[in-house]
């Protein structure tokens, strides 16, 4: 017997009829291994799918958040397809940040996913510089053809020659085109308002 390297070679000298059979070679107890995962981002709403690459095809495997052991269903989905095992999650929340772990037997990768919140706008600044105007010349804010009044949901602000308005607590009804009005002067802005989507 002879071993150079990575090659092993079994010698059989002057072969007999007897010496016919299986020959096989044995290395110890081979375990599965698996590759590292990668820690993954991604905003809400979307998907983030987790790769596993295993020494051996067909090996079953556990996937966990933490010590939770995941269950194939609607929220997450597990294929293997040869060596290679995935977790799919569906659409992320920032509760579903945390560790992930694919685990083969005695073998464990870990990863971190991290899920990005989307910012939930309540206010809205307008602004114009009434440039062609004296400083605190009366103006009047419209949405559309609508006169604009101050109070709860607006609020109007003028400091010289810059004059704001605030819209609380948006809506996508508040999406729109609003103006500013001095006189025979007028300047206008369009805002639109995007709803948040409910999963």
């Amino acid at each position: 017997m002879k071993q150079k390297a990575s090659v092993n070679e079994l010698l059989i000298n002057e072969v007999v009829p007897e010496d016919s059979g299986e020959y096989s070679c044995v290395c110890g107890d081979q375990k599965t291994t698996t590759s590292k995962l990668e820690s993954q981002e991604a905003e809400e709403g979307g998907s983030v799918t987790l790769h596993c690459e295993l020494s051996k095809p067909g090996v079953p495997v556990e996937w966990k958040k933490g010590t939770q052991v995941l269950q194939s269903g609607e929220k997450y989905q597990m294929k293997q397809k040869a060596s290679v095992t995935e977790l799919l999650i569906n659409k992320v929340v920032p509760e579903d940040s945390g560790e992930y772990s694919c685990v083969c037997g005695d073998q464990k990768t870990t990863a971190s996913v991290n899920i990005k919140g989307r910012r939930k706008i309540e206010n809205v600044f307008v602004s114009t510089s009434n440039s062609l105007s004296k400083p605190g010349v009366p103006v009047e804010w419209k949405k559309g053809t609508q006169v604009l009044q101050s109070g709860e949901k607006y609020q109007m602000k003028q400091k010289a020659s810059v004059i704001e308005l605030l819209i609380n607590k948006v809506v996508p009804e508040d999406s729109g085109e609003y103006s500013c009005e001095c006189g025979d002067q007028k300047t206008t802005t369009s805002i639109k308002i995007k709803g948040r989507k409910k999963f």
